[in-house]
């Protein structure tokens, strides 16, 4: 007994087979989709974080007591009525006795 040639089976396999392909490509794209999500979701919390540091900077600098020390230490600044004294060199030993001395 010898089968006949149908080519109805061959055809279904084709379409079985194109089906089985694309549905494994589909599965490995949605896969590396969902990587890329959770990467990004998590890259998405960490610049979140950063941007609530940064705002909280900005309101430190903005201060009213930051701008005051800037004005000082790094201006010189005084408000009115005020009396800098500068040293013009750190005291040495030296001269420390002599003013224990006075």
């Amino acid at each position: 007994m010898r089968t006949r040639f149908q080519p109805w089976k061959i055809l279904l396999l084709l379409v079985v087979l194109w089906v089985g392909f694309n549905f494994a490509r589909n599965a490995f794209d949605n896969y590396q989709l969902k990587q890329k999500i959770s990467a990004l979701e998590k890259q998405l919390v960490v610049l979140e974080l950063r941007g609530e540091e940064l705002e909280k900077e900005i309101a430190e600098w903005q201060s009213p007591e930051n701008i005051e020390r800037i004005a000082r230490e790094e201006l010189g600044l005084v408000k009115p009525g005020e009396v800098m004294y500068i040293l013009s060199e750190p005291l040495t030993a030296d001269v420390e006795r002599d003013v224990k001395k006075r």
